[in-house]
């Protein structure tokens, strides 16, 4: 059983350290070897219970919180035979790679952004070989709100993710528990709005429905497979000035502008992907033990959270300013004095 210091070992080495997050390199830092490193990896439940310590927090008294939902790729390009991880299609090269999909949640109130859960998205062929039971995207959203209301129970859970969630499976369950939810919509989405039945991307071009002039968003309300949701018709303006219409579907009423505002927090997982991958070492565990892999990625998400923590007490602008900034002044020679300070988010109920 590690003991509170321990705990926060890992998360803080992969927080404060340089180049490749491998055990070994991470037991270079703190002159421990890989192994001794390794035996530090805390339970996926023990980092996501911190991280909700930490949302506690930092949310204190909150009345609205935005439930992030997004995923992303781990690449495991060079190793073939790593148990869990499959062939999925990386939009960004264009091509399949071997990866685990891992789906992430984060709560937001705007500002800051906490990661509190995880999931992954196996290859059904490789449920059995994981020892694995599996689950829709349906399903990992709906425990990833269930974890959100558990945690504020007195606060508005907003989900916000893209299209490829915006299943009518889910937003039935969304209406039905009264959660809110604002999703990207695809074009082809058939819904009826005053009688007319067409795809969202025909439906824009109405009069009426179309935006005009100065216009940047319009908010209807439409029928789709029998639910009452809002469609947002959004106009988009890209870093060449190439305008662009995109759709917006959500279960609860509100302006315009503040259905365009709460889908731009979604945003916030791209700021969680890069800095993870690229300053905390997502990416570097070599392990072939799918559950070291997956506690890896837990202690991952729970140094975005502790650089998120310093980010607000230090009033910086983004988690790489407080990665940098907790560099500059740390002194490896004081790492336990330094989890000492953060050990009060270790207490909570496993």
């Amino acid at each position: 059983m590690l003991n509170k210091s321990t705990i926060l070992t890992y998360p803080f080495l992969l927080l404060l350290s340089t180049g490749k997050r491998s055990f070994e390199n991470l037991g270079r830092f703190i002159q421990l070897s890989g192994r001794a490193v390794a035996s530090m990896l805390p339970s996926e439940n023990i980092s996501f219970g911190i991280a909700h310590n930490i949302c506690r927090s930092i949310f204190y008294g909150k009345k609205k919180l935005y439930l992030i939902v997004d995923d992303t790729l781990i690449k495991k390009i060079y190793a073939t035979n790593m148990r869990g991880a499959g062939m999925f299609f990386d939009t960004k090269i264009g091509r399949c790679i071997n990866a685990f999909r891992l789906v992430t949640a984060m709560l937001s109130d705007g500002r800051y952004s906490i990661p509190i859960d995880c999931a992954y998205l196996f290859a059904k062929e490789l449920i059995d070989l994981c020892s694995e039971r599996f689950k829709s995207k349906d399903d990992i959203v709906k425990a990833f709100v269930i974890v959100a209301q558990q945690l504020f129970p007195h606060a508005t859970i907003v989900v916000v993710a893209d299209g490829l969630y915006s299943s009518i499976e889910f937003l039935k369950w969304c209406v039905e528990n009264k959660v809110s939810a604002e999703f990207r919509m695809h074009s082809n989405r058939v819904v009826t709005y005053k009688g007319i039945r067409k795809p969202v991307r025909e439906l824009a071009k109405l009069p009426g429905v179309q935006l005009t002039g100065r216009q940047t968003a319009r908010t209807i309300s439409v029928d789709w497979h029998g639910l009452n949701l809002e469609l947002t018709i959004v106009k988009r303006v890209d870093k060449h000035d190439q305008e662009s219409i995109v759709f917006q579907i959500a279960t609860h009423k509100a302006e315009p502008r503040e259905h365009v505002k709460t889908y731009r927090i979604r945003w916030e997982t791209e700021k969680l992907y890069r800095t993870s991958k690229q300053s905390l070492g997502l990416q570097d565990c070599f392990s072939k033990d799918l559950a070291v892999q997956h506690k890896h990625v837990a202690a991952t998400l729970l140094a975005y959270a502790f650089a998120e923590l310093e980010r607000k007490r230090l009033r910086l602008d983004t988690p790489e300013d407080s990665i940098r900034a907790s560099k500059e002044k740390f002194d490896p020679s004081h790492f336990a004095q330094l989890i000492d300070q953060y050990e009060s988010f270790t207490y909570f109920d496993a």
